[in-house]
Order: structure tokens, then C-alpha cells, then sequence
């Protein structure tokens, strides 16, 4: 049986954590809008961690600052110049006070069916958050 080298695993693993770290910051959410104590921020990611040419996907992180609970709804539009391309199905969310829905986990990703990463990726692209409705509650289920 021959030793393990410990040398290159460890040079291996420098380089996994350096590219991780590089992807990490790539991945923090941008801020969008903030209306009535509710924040939306957003990043753009892959569907398929493993796939770099897997489409697209808007997640969103809708933030309730408030010292109450709210529901939110509101649809995602994605534009190519003026023209309405997509449209997504209304999103509901309650959110308690001082916290927060995000990405995946709670449903609030958008993919396009109809436009290309490249579409996606142009300066004609453009998505906005329509129909906005903030309404403050007793509390969450």
C-alpha cells in the first residue's frame, strides 16, 4: 500500500476554497427596491450548480424590515427592449417581522421559458416586479 501524498490534497484544496471564495462574492445578492419596509434584492444564477450552460434563474430575497408581519404578492415581467416577453404567476409570501424569504428554498426563483442565457445576458434584457401589493397582518401560518 502506498502512502497518501498530503501535498497535492492540500494544493487541491487551496484552489477549491480560492474558487469558492471568487463564486461566493459573485453570488451575494444586489439590492432592487424597497417599498413600504419590504427590501428585493437579487442575483442571477445557474439552475444547475454543475452545469455551467444550464439556464438562468432570477432569485429574489424579499425582506421584511417592519416590526410586523405582511403578506406580499407580485409577478416578475422579463423585457427584451419595450416588449413584455414573460410574465411569471403572481407570487404570494407572508412574511414575519425582521425577517425573510429567499431564492430556491422558499420558491422565489424565476426561469425563463422562452428567452436564451445570451438574451438574458444582452443590454435589451430587462425584469421588474409589477403589481406589487404589501399589506400589513396579524401573523403568519
Amino acid at each position: 500500500m502506498q502512502p497518501i501524498r498530503l501535498l497535492p490534497l492540500f494544493v487541491l484544496g487551496i484552489f477549491f476554497f480560492a474558487s469558492n471564495v471568487n463564486d461566493a462574492q459573485a453570488q451575494r445578492y444586489q439590492e432592487f427596491k424597497t417599498e413600504d419596509g419590504v427590501e428585493f434584492s437579487y442575483r442571477w444564477s445557474r439552475s444547475s450548480f454543475f452545469d455551467r450552460s444550464s439556464p438562468l434563474e432570477l432569485r429574489l430575497k424579499v425582506q421584511n424590515t417592519n416590526d410586523y408581519p405582511v403578506e406580499v404578492s407580485f409577478q416578475v415581467d422579463f423585457y427584451m427592449g419595450p416588449v413584455v416577453k414573460e410574465s411569471s404567476q403572481t407570487t404570494e409570501l407572508c412574511i414575519r417581522p425582521k425577517l425573510a424569504k429567499t431564492g430556491r428554498l422558499n420558491g422565489v426563483y424565476y426561469r425563463s421559458s422562452v428567452l436564451s442565457n445570451e438574451e438574458i445576458e444582452s443590454d435589451d434584457f430587462e425584469w421588474l416586479i409589477e403589481d406589487l401589493e404589501i399589506k400589513k397582518v396579524e401573523g403568519c401560518s
